[in-house]
């Protein structure tokens, strides 16, 4: 027969077949939970890496700030435009330490400042392509160029003039080969309704943005009666 078990105050006795007494069953003892000990290495682990990302959050909040306002062209500025808030937007960027680099637009902008160099539309303003009217190293000349080679051109434009001189030894309209007299100008100026000169409606007016150096060269030839065209440059600015 089996045996049974019968519970004293709070004791467990075991009884035989026959009822006799088999003495005390052992009884479990529950575990009590313990506290977690700054000891414990996973509460450490834990603390770190929630002051971890605290600290990261804190840093990313702080960068997101970090931005100082600066110019940047509004369209493209060729060499000798004027700066002025017509031209310029200012954008909030963030740069480090290259913000001496760039045009701040926190102190406002200082009059009769003047691109000297191209600087194309959405591009931020560098200090050094900056400077005083006295400093621009280019002039406007308008010249009498092969229609043909006008009709991709957008003021801004960056091309390459070509000049063919008039062939003197005949009486007849002929020209020598061309040259190269001008790399990579900026086109100032284009009319609307490409204006013609005089009865020759195979030419245009553009107005070419000359280095002051070899202004001369370009009036003189012009005053011999060469033929100008204008080769735009790959990969260059096509105007605003």
């Amino acid at each position: 027969m089996m045996s049974s078990a019968v519970v004293v105050a709070g004791h467990a006795r075991a009884k035989g077949p026959e009822g006799d007494d088999m003495g005390e069953l052992p009884t479990p003892t529950a575990k009590r939970l313990q506290r977690p000990s700054w000891r414990d290495s996973r509460l450490l682990v834990g603390v770190i890496l929630v002051l971890l990302a605290t600290a990261l959050g804190a840093k990313v909040i702080a960068g997101a700030d970090d931005t100082v306002a600066m110019y940047a062209a509004a369209q493209t500025l060729k060499p000798g435009d004027r700066l002025t808030v017509d031209n310029l937007v200012r954008v909030d960027i963030q740069l480090g330490d290259r913000g001496a680099v760039y045009l701040s637009a926190l102190t406002g902008l200082a009059p009769d400042r003047f691109a000297l160099r191209e600087i194309p539309r959405g591009e931020l303003v560098p200090v050094a392509a900056v400077g005083g009217q006295n400093e621009v190293g280019v002039q406007p000349v308008t010249i009498s160029v092969d229609a043909n080679s006008t009709t991709a051109l957008r003021v801004g434009s960056v091309v390459d003039v070509w000049v063919s001189e008039r062939d003197l030894s005949t009486t007849q309209e002929r020209y020598l080969d061309a040259r190269l007299t001008l790399e990579r100008v900026s086109v100032g100026a284009v009319p609307s309704d490409q204006g013609r000169f005089g009865a020759a409606a195979s030419t245009a007016a553009v107005q070419v943005l000359v280095p002051r150096a070899q202004v001369q060269a370009v009036i003189a030839a012009s005053d011999k009666r060469s033929r100008f065209t204008l080769v735009p440059v790959p990969g260059s600015s096509s105007g605003s």
